[in-house]
């Protein structure tokens, strides 16, 4: 166990708990303080020095890729339809050229951009005032809702598209959410350890976990049973890693990143990994 305390940015949507679940119900022992945020706060947190470890979005770390490792094995993704991601929109619209959102989820607001701008060739514009959860703004086409405002999906007046299958049924890959991300070289392999005993507790207790959590947020069991366990991965392959580097290079190419990032993996994260196994 690490002698010292280490801080870990996590965010508190449902369809983060296969990872976050034993840590914050302590489930397993660790030396961890839990700091929550979204995605994109843990990135500025991890940024500064502020956390040691964060869950965060793929396109924050392309962005600081020179600085940062991912860990290995470890990832939020999806893979067709899902409901982790959801673009709503007003029925009868032919064209979207407005986007509502919190700023929360990096990679789904880009890849919202990179769908239309491969099957319409129009490149939609983001409103960030005045967004409330389900709710298109006036005079706005559409609204993102990511994670628990995409599960279960309140407002059913509107019409609504799968960010995950559109991405699919360009590319053939899945939808990379998140990864968890430290500065190079300033990960344990303990810390790591940590992290894969906490997703391995999920696996092992996941019938009263999704009952607990259902009971917590008030979503059918039978439903978040197939959200977690169908619609979402939670291991991070090669396959979402080919994915990451596709939306890296859609980003690039339309001018939304400076640069293709490289992909680095914490060998020392790994290498804890792999004693523990």
């Amino acid at each position: 166990m690490a002698s010292q305390p280490v801080s870990v940015g996590l965010i508190k949507d449902v369809f983060a708990k296969p990872h976050t679940y034993a840590l914050e119900k302590n489930s397993i022992a660790h030396p961890f303080t839990i700091r929550y945020s979204s995605l994109a706060e843990n990135a500025q947190l991890l940024s500064a020095g502020e956390v040691d470890i964060a869950l965060i979005s793929p396109i924050d770390y392309a962005k600081n890729s020179m600085d940062w490792e991912i860990i290995p094995g470890l990832g939020i993704s999806s893979y067709g339809v899902t409901g982790a991601s959801k673009l709503l929109f007003k029925k009868g619209l032919m064209n979207i050229s407005t986007i509502a959102t919190d700023l929360q989820f990096p990679t789904e607001m880009v890849t919202s951009q990179l769908v239309f701008l491969e099957k319409t060739g129009n490149k939609p514009q983001f409103v960030t005032a005045g967004i409330q959860p389900g709710i298109i703004p006036e005079k706005t086409d559409s609204v993102l809702l990511v994670g628990d405002d995409a599960l279960p999906l309140k407002t059913i007046q509107e019409a609504v598209f799968d960010l995950s299958e559109e991405w699919n049924d360009i590319t053939g890959l899945p939808l990379v959410h998140a990864v968890f991300a430290a500065k190079r070289n300033n990960i344990s392999p303990t810390t790591a350890a940590i992290l894969m005993q906490s997703h391995s507790y999920f696996s092992e207790h996941k019938d009263v976990i999704i009952h607990d959590i259902s009971e917590s947020f008030g979503i059918d069991s039978q439903r978040l049973n197939i959200h977690l366990n169908e619609e979402l991965r939670y291991t991070l392959d090669d396959l979402d890693t080919d994915g990451m580097k596709e939306i890296f290079r859609h980003c690039f190419f339309h001018r939304m990143l400076d640069d293709i990032p490289e992909i680095v993996f914490s060998q020392i994260a790994s290498n804890g990994q792999t004693r523990m196994n």
